[in-house]
């Protein structure tokens, strides 16, 4: 689709941008690799201690993985949105 001029089609709701998105996402492993490779360079930038312990958590399929991946990605990137409006 890069370089393309594509476009995604009129009259699509976000949920269904998204899940496009997303399964576009899934299709390429590079992709995949390349969104993970960031994401856990920032994460252990951020806090790297509580990131090893998070992936951790996530590699071992605790359940308090999700929960606390959730949290770390929240304190990384907190939804300023959500503090204006409150």
């Amino acid at each position: 689709m890069s370089g393309t001029g594509r476009r995604i089609a009129a009259g699509l709701d976000e949920s269904q941008v998204f899940c496009l998105f997303k399964c576009a996402v899934k299709d390429d492993d590079t992709l995949v690799d390349s969104i993970i490779d960031r994401l856990y360079r920032k994460l252990k930038e951020f806090d790297q201690e509580r990131a090893e312990d998070t992936v951790g958590l996530i590699v071992d399929r605790d359940a308090a993985a999700g929960s606390r991946f959730t949290a770390l990605l929240n304190d990384l990137w907190p939804d300023h949105r959500a503090q204006i409006a409150a």
